[in-house]
C-alpha cells in the first residue's frame, strides 16, 4: 500500500529514466551492459506491479475452468503452480484432449500476459498480438 506520493511504479520509473537517460551515456564497456540489465529489471518490476495480479487472477480462473474447478478459492500464489502442475499432468495423460483448442487458446493467452510484463518488445509476442 503506497504511503504518499510517488507511487512504487513512479519511483522505479524514475530511477530507470535516470539510469537510461544519464548514467547509461557516460559509461564504458561492460558498465554499458549491467546498466541496462539493470534498467530493464526496473522496468519488468513496474510492469510486476500494474500488471500482474490481473494476470495471474486471469490465469487462475482459467486454470480453475479448463480443470473442473470453478468455485474454488482464490489463494493465487499456491494454487497456480499446483493447478499449472495438473494442467500438465492431464495433458500429458490425454484427459484434456477433447479440450485441445481451449487448452492451446489458456497457454497463449496466459503466455501473452507474462510476455507483455517480462519483455513486450519481444517480436513473437507481438506477432501474437498481431502487430
Amino acid at each position: 500500500m503506497p504511503q504518499d506520493r510517488a507511487s512504487a511504479e513512479e519511483l522505479l520509473g524514475g530511477v530507470e529514466a535516470f539510469l537510461r537517460k544519464d548514467v547509461l551515456p557516460q559509461l564504458s564497456g561492460a558498465s554499458i551492459y549491467k546498466c541496462r540489465v539493470a534498467a530493464n529489471i526496473l522496468s519488468i518490476v513496474q510492469r510486476e506491479l500494474a500488471q500482474g495480479e490481473g494476470a495471474d487472477s486471469t490465469e487462475l480462473q482459467g486454470l480453475q475452468k479448463l480443470l473442473g474447478r470453478e468455485g474454488e478459492g482464490f489463494d493465487t500464489s499456491s494454487r497456480l503452480d499446483d493447478l499449472n502442475a495438473e494442467l500438465c499432468t492431464d495433458i500429458r495423460g490425454g484427459k484434456l484432449d477433447k479440450q485441445r483448442y481451449a487448452v492451446m487458446n489458456h497457454v497463449r493467452s496466459t503466455l501473452q500476459d507474462k510476455l507483455a510484463i517480462a519483455n513486450p518488445k519481444y517480436a513473437g509476442y507481438r506477432e501474437s498480438l498481431g502487430e
